[in-house]
């Protein structure tokens, strides 16, 4: 390589960092496995929430929050007592091609306030798709999304070979809900066709 290739390379490096922006491409590939494991959606309302997700991209990641009401709220038991509200966060990221980390952060409210909440606890999940050899929905009374292989998904407290994921949506909407977890599934088996079916 001429010094002439590399100076800018090196200086776009820096202003970008490593990985620079996400692709239109590698963005909706995130949003895929978002909405197919979690059900993030932009403009979405969670079932059981108040705010739709808001999504926003940083760099290589792509961030949904929502709040909701703390269902624990007024329990004695309950170490969130106070705290009426819940927001939700779950950022997604793509560390290396197929292989995704998901970080579900919640944060309880002090008091009733929408605006001020405590620390954040986080559970982080990878979910590598290059171990998968069953991607699908099962139908039935209760669909949902299947996905199989040997130890594709990992939390802290070890990791899963099998994961149905249910479909909610109110009645008349099902089919629709379905429909478009089938495009974002045919989306992502484009893009990580995963091991031979």
């Amino acid at each position: 390589m001429k010094i002439q290739t590399i100076l800018p390379l090196a200086l776009a490096s820096l202003v970008f960092g490593c990985g620079g922006q996400l692709s239109s491409d590698e963005a909706g590939l995130l949003d895929a496995v978002a909405f197919v494991t979690g059900g993030q959606q932009e403009g979405a309302i969670p079932q059981g929430f108040e705010t739709r997700w808001r999504r926003t991209v940083h760099e290589r990641k792509i961030e949904y929050q929502s709040i909701g009401p703390n269902a624990g709220f007024g329990q004695a038991n309950d170490p969130h007592r106070d705290s009426r509200h819940v927001r939700i966060g779950v950022n997604i990221t793509s560390p290396t091609k197929c292989v995704f980390k998901m970080v579900v952060t919640t944060e309880y409210s002090r008091g009733a306030s929408k605006e001020s909440f405590g620390d954040a606890t986080s559970e982080v999940a990878t979910l590598d798709f290059n171990k998968v050899r069953r991607f699908d929905i099962e139908d039935g009374d209760s669909p949902n999304v299947v996905i199989e292989g040997t130890g594709w998904m990992c939390k802290q407290g070890g990791c899963q070979d099998i994961v149905k994921i249910g479909i909610s949506a109110p009645r008349q909407e099902e089919a629709r809900a379905i429909e478009s977890k089938r495009h974002a599934i045919d989306f992502i088996k484009k893009a990580c066709p995963g091991l031979p079916r």
